[in-house]
């Protein structure tokens, strides 16, 4: 199989895990060409059109338009700067992701689910980017923001806390105490949710990592369809006072399977794996 790999247009940690992506995929005797549009399979960075990334919007629609595939590398939210996610044809639940294959896999990565939460005092929304393709067919942030809010306060009392994404300005409506995000030191890009995840009764998260993060804290999650905590979700917010927690154990098991370490892509067995749902 031959491969367009994209790195020049990843973002700045992305370097090792092309390279280990790279070195995997060549084990398994595939050939990987740099910048290539006539490959059988793009691999790029992220959905995010912008800043160093933003050429990999005519990638996707130049490989998709075709009906090539196009895998997916991106930041992951299990371990965040550990794990890297990969998945075929998007980020969110839409994709395609390696089967899962491995039941001992969480327990290998260190991953625990904490008990669901019955107490908390304020109701968390985690807001996302609003100029990525993971946002697509969305209503513009700020009224997303504005109408989730309305719905909230038809049907709880609680506080409601909003975290704007850390690199997207986020209009918030008046009156609504707003969490800005701070960095982890001695981190790239890893930034402090558990400190506004604390206390919570529930988090508010349309497709993005605070989702699954939240449902493996133990926090009940209302999320949208395309979310990969949908499965183990909620969909409906006016249940914001009664939300399902329903088990999780096959959920992580299987979200588990979309992220990777970077020993992991070094030896291929990930895109081994995924390569058997390519077509």
């Amino acid at each position: 199989m031959r491969v367009g790999v994209f790195s020049d247009s990843g973002a700045q940690n992305s370097a090792p895990v092309f390279d280990a992506w790279c070195q995997g995929a060549q084990r398994l005797g595939w050939q990987c060409n740099h910048h290539d549009l006539t490959a059988d399979v793009a691999v790029i960075w992220s959905m995010l059109w912008r800043g160093r990334m933003r050429d990999n919007r005519a990638v996707w629609q130049h490989y998709r338009g075709t009906g090539r595939p196009v895998i997916v590398l991106e930041v992951g939210s299990l371990r965040r700067g550990v794990t890297w996610r990969m998945g075929i044809n998007g980020v969110t639940a839409n994709a395609t992701w390696c089967d899962a294959i491995d039941p001992h896999r969480p327990q290998r990565l260190g991953l625990i689910l904490e008990p669901w939460r019955t107490r908390g005092s304020h109701v968390l929304i985690a807001c996302q980017r609003g100029d990525s393709e993971q946002w697509q067919a969305q209503p513009a942030p700020d009224i997303w923001l504005r109408d989730t809010v309305q719905m909230l306060q038809r049907h709880t009392h609680r506080p409601i806390r909003v975290r704007p994404h850390p690199r997207f300005r986020q209009a918030v409506p008046a009156g609504i105490q707003t969490s800005k995000p701070r960095s982890v030191v001695g981190t790239y890009d890893a930034f402090d949710f558990d400190r506004d995840l604390a206390g919570a009764w529930a988090v508010v998260n349309w497709s993005s990592g605070p989702g699954p993060q939240a449902i493996m804290a133990g926090v009940p999650a209302f999320v949208g369809p395309d979310s990969l905590a949908a499965p183990v979700g909620n969909l409906d917010l006016s249940r914001i006072e009664s939300p399902e927690t329903p088990d999780r154990c096959q959920w992580l098991i299987n979200i588990s399977h979309t992220e990777w370490t970077l020993d992991e892509l070094a030896t291929g067995q990930p895109q081994q794996i995924l390569a058997q749902r390519l077509n």
